[in-house]
């Protein structure tokens, strides 16, 4: 599930090659990690994501969903959830604040 979500190249902020470079080695360790179920790890590189860029929705979508699904902490990945909103701003149809918004409220109706 978690390794099914892309992100569309007309998507991308604009960043310096050397940036795209890390977070594509990076993306590509996070997902061997999620592959070999190594959560702890995956974590690790998509924060290091998230260090060179973190405004990039992916890596905060994807730490939630790691968060909620494969770790079992509901309140990071509602925190993960809501900054994926709050970046997408007006851009209600963006693939990634329409699985944040649905995972959230998922959560929430959990809650109660």
């Amino acid at each position: 599930m978690l390794s099914k979500l892309k992100l569309a190249a007309d998507q991308e902020p604009k960043k310096t090659q050397d940036e795209h470079s890390i977070i594509r080695v990076y993306r590509r360790h996070a997902a061997r990690a999620i592959s070999e179920e190594r959560w702890e790890v995956a974590e690790i590189f998509f924060d290091r994501i998230l260090d060179v860029d973190p405004e990039l929705t992916e890596a905060w979508l994807m730490k939630g969903l790691l968060r909620q699904y494969c770790r079992e902490d509901d309140h990071t990945a509602a925190n993960c959830y809501r900054k994926v909103i709050r970046l997408c701003g007006e851009q209600l149809g963006h693939p990634h604040a329409q699985r944040a918004r649905a995972s959230l409220g998922r959560l929430m109706t959990v809650w109660g």
